[in-house]
């Protein structure tokens, strides 16, 4: 806790003074917190505090998985702008489904054929899958905060911010199925990935139901008071999204990628039923916690880096070499392959190539990235403290140099104050143009007329 303040006296005294432009250049909020992290690390590797390292190492996982990036994935969620989101929908499912499959399967081929050749430490073809699905996990934090200084096109800005919702859902379930393929060698690989497409499926059928019925219950609210309607309305917005998430823990699915779509059904369809102080209360809630819990996750992997015991030996240069080139060759063909696909579809915006360095360079890793690294400590043992000082290394480089590089690249592109474009993608002249069509028409004609109150409904229109 008094690292937390400390943390947010640093950050506001950092706030007065970045209006320097210089300084803001150079420096954020995930720098200075993971900073007092690294420092925290140092003072209780001195006092020699290995049994709270070793609490910490143990319990982080868990503590992360269903404490604290609900919120963190809910708030992104419901704060989005949800009509560039679905305009741009069928953008952002390709980067951050097809394009990080993609990824992973390069980072895997490189990781795995590097150990074959000798110039790393060898990996099995199940652990080189691990690794490749936990480290293709991006997070995005430094380049969302260094987006809101600048007036970025909103295209842009939803194509980072909802890839990076929806990528770790996707990095999450491939690192369930390599461990079920890892420790499970007697069972055929197909049904692993059948099981595990399953699980996916229906822990989004439950997310969105989730949200789709809540939003239904606050269109047909009926109470004495204002009072009761809003203590009502936040009753039900900050206790649905946990239980989104515990419904699906408990029928063994994925609660992760549960709250991220019914944050998503209900910044849709519930938000809009709020009143004007209920929206206000609960974005504010949501808000303080996502990004006190953004703090902890950079303070801890702060204290990772220096406190914990890590396999330096054991990684060695070569892995280290090996896997951070291979991520960024792997960023680079998801992003490219994605666009390629992607600007067929559209006729006035398409995604040039400066977007394109931009969706490249964002993908950090981070909170999730770090969380898995740490449970694959306990699922494949030695090697899985290989892939913890792995990440922590690639999450560093990333906050440090990358996120300090941020400002930087966008002004040498140009990207700073840009008019907001027109997004469009094609009319009604091929298959996946009519389908999106047909989904607006259902959600116009359906989904809002039954889940939106009259008066909203012109806000939320799908374009």
């Amino acid at each position: 806790m008094s690292l937390l303040v400390i943390n947010q006296i640093l950050i506001d005294k950092f706030s007065l003074i970045s209006k320097e432009r210089t300084i803001r250049k150079i420096f954020n909020a995930p720098m200075i917190t993971t900073t007092i992290g690294i420092v925290a690390g140092a003072i209780m590797n001195l006092i020699h505090a290995s049994q709270t390292m070793d609490q910490i190492q143990r319990g982080f996982t868990q503590l992360f998985l269903i404490i604290l990036l609900p919120p963190i994935l809910y708030d992104s969620a419901i704060n989005m702008e949800t009509q560039p989101f679905f305009k741009h929908f069928g953008t952002i499912i390709l980067i951050a489904f097809g394009g990080t499959f993609v990824a992973i399967l390069i980072t895997t081929f490189f990781i795995w054929f590097a150990g074959i050749i000798g110039i790393a430490k060898a990996l099995s073809l199940e652990l080189a899958f691990a690794y490749g699905s936990l480290i293709s996990a991006t997070d995005p934090v430094s380049v969302i905060g260094a987006l809101k200084l600048l007036n970025i096109d909103k295209m842009l800005n939803i194509l980072i911010f909802g890839e990076s919702i929806l990528n770790d859902a996707v990095a999450l379930i491939c690192f369930q199925v390599s461990n079920q393929i890892y420790q499970d060698i007697d069972r055929p690989n197909y049904e692993i990935i059948l099981d595990f497409i399953g699980a996916f499926v229906f822990s989004v059928i439950i997310g969105l139901i989730t949200g789709i019925l809540t939003a239904y219950i606050l269109k047909k609210k009926s109470f004495d008071s204002l009072e009761q309607i809003e203590h009502i309305e936040s009753s039900l917005m900050l206790l649905i999204p946990w239980v989104s998430y515990l419904i699906a823990e408990a029928l063994q699915l994925s609660g992760i990628v549960s709250i991220i779509f019914c944050g998503i059904s209900m910044a849709r369809y519930a938000l809009p039923n709020l009143s004007v102080n209920g929206r206000k209360s609960l974005l504010r809630i949501y808000n303080s916690l996502a990004h006190t819990f953004e703090d902890l996750v950079f303070l801890f992997i702060g204290i990772g880096l220096i406190g914990f015991q890590l396999a330096w030996r054991e990684m060695g240069a070569g892995l280290f070499l090996v896997t951070f080139i291979a991520i960024q060759i792997a960023r680079f063909a998801n992003i490219k392959l994605s666009c390629i696909i992607a600007n067929k579809f559209r006729n006035r915006s398409k995604i040039d190539t400066k977007y394109q360095f931009v969706l490249w360079f964002s993908g950090f890793r981070g909170a999730m990235a770090y969380a898995l690294s740490l449970e694959s400590v306990s699922l494949f043992g030695k090697e899985g403290l290989v892939f913890l000082n792995l990440t922590l290394l690639i999450v560093v480089i990333n906050i440090y140099l990358q996120g300090g590089l941020l400002l930087t690249v966008f002004e040498f592109l140009g990207l700073e104050n840009v008019d907001q474009q027109n997004e469009q993608e094609l009319p009604n002249t091929g298959l996946l143009a009519k389908i999106k069509s047909a989904i607006g028409m259902f959600d116009d004609k359906i989904m809002q007329a039954t889940h939106i109150e009259d008066s909203q409904k012109q806000e939320q229109e799908l374009q």
